[in-house]
This record gives structure tokens, sequence and C-alpha cells, in this order.
């Protein structure tokens, strides 16, 4: 090795892979990647073509996967939804992350008609589980759980209505 120049290669170059290989192997490394969690159409296509992916492997795989329904955006944003609430996040919080996440608003929409859901009551819960009553004697204290509240993604209505309801609790 050496008298061998610098300039030659070491391994010889990968031969081009055909359609099938490639569909192949971006099937696989989406199978994968859904199987670990749940993803959105535009989240799994941006992972395959992070993967070195061309668009015409990347749409294959995606019609591939929509019709074994292991991609379903309508699936992805109800399931969104629950997990956002219980994790204390207000509906405009969950919006902005759904549509940052690729869905169009039809699809946000459809996402929201959860009959079990009821924002407001999800407002007053948490600041129950995080507020004391106290706290919302205070003017001051009781701004700042009305901006943390709206911070979390709860409109003006459904915070006022959280704190309204712990006062009720005072009296």
């Amino acid at each position: 090795m050496v008298g061998a120049s610098m300039s030659e290669p070491v391994d010889p170059p990968l031969p081009e892979l055909s359609f099938e290989e490639q569909f192949a192997a971006a099937r696989a490394f989406a199978m994968r990647s859904l199987a670990r969690r749940e993803s959105a159409e535009s989240e799994l296509a941006n992972r395959l073509r992070k993967q070195g992916f061309d668009e015409t492997v990347v749409e294959a795989v995606l019609d591939y996967c929509r019709g074994h329904r292991w991609v379903d955006d309508e699936r992805y944003g109800a399931m969104a939804v629950r997990a956002g609430a219980a994790k204390g996040h207000g509906p405009i919080k969950i919006r902005f992350d759904l549509r940052r996440k690729g869905l169009d608003d039809g699809q946000i929409e459809a996402a929201f008609e959860q009959p079990e859901l009821d924002w407001f009551e999800l407002a007053a819960e948490l600041l129950q589980r995080r507020a004391r009553v106290a706290d919302l004697a205070d003017f001051k204290l009781r701004m700042k759980w009305l901006k943390n509240l709206l911070r979390r993604g709860f409109n003006q209505e459904q915070a006022r209505y959280a704190i309204a309801q712990m006062q009720e609790q005072e009296e």
C-alpha cells in the first residue's frame, strides 16, 4: 500500500439501486419507523427524504402505507388530540402542533370532534391540580395562573371558566 496514490478509491463505487430495491428499503424503514410510534404522512415523508430516498419512492411508500392503513392522518390527529389533552395542553396549542405536522384544516377539525373532551373541564382540572384556592384571592397570582393556562393553549373563555370554578370552591 506504500506505492498507492491517495486519489485511488479504496472501495469500488456502489451500483445504482433499482426502483424495486429502493422501494423495499424505504418500505422497511417506514415499517420500523411506524412500529416505534404513530406518525402523520408528512412526518413519514420527511423522514424518508432525510434517508435519501427520491420523491417517486417516497410517494410509492406513502401509497403503500395508506393502502395498508399503517399511516392515517385522521387517526393520527385524533390520537394527538387525546394525548395533548392528557398532557394538559389546550386546543390552541394542539391545533398549532397538528398544523405543523402537516394536517390540513379539515383533518384537524375531524380530530377535535371527540365528545369525551370538554376543554373547559380540562382547564379547570389542570388548575385544580396545580394551584391552591388561596392563590386565586390575590389578583397578581390569579393573573399568573390565567397566563399559565393561556400559555398551555387554552383560550380566554376556558381559562376564566377554570378560575371561576376554583373560586366557587372557596366560597
